[in-house]
């Protein structure tokens, strides 16, 4: 989640790879139930083509997420 926080994008590749997270869809799914506002846009480009790239837009404190 830490990713995220700091204004990075993460799609299921990277999860896997960076974290060992194979279920990034579920952990996003638990995020967005505790009020974390998070994008999904399908990659349709690059070494990552096919996966969904998942953003942070604002926390459960309405903290705007931003690079």
């Amino acid at each position: 989640m830490l990713h995220l926080l700091k204004g990075k994008s993460l799609n299921q590749a990277q999860a896997a790879s960076l974290f060992g997270a194979w279920r990034l869809s579920a952990v996003i799914h638990n995020l967005r139930k505790k009020g974390f506002e998070i994008d999904m846009e399908h990659n349709t480009r690059g070494k990552y083509k096919g996966f969904g790239k998942y953003t942070m837009r604002k926390t459960p404190t309405g903290q705007k997420i931003g690079k």
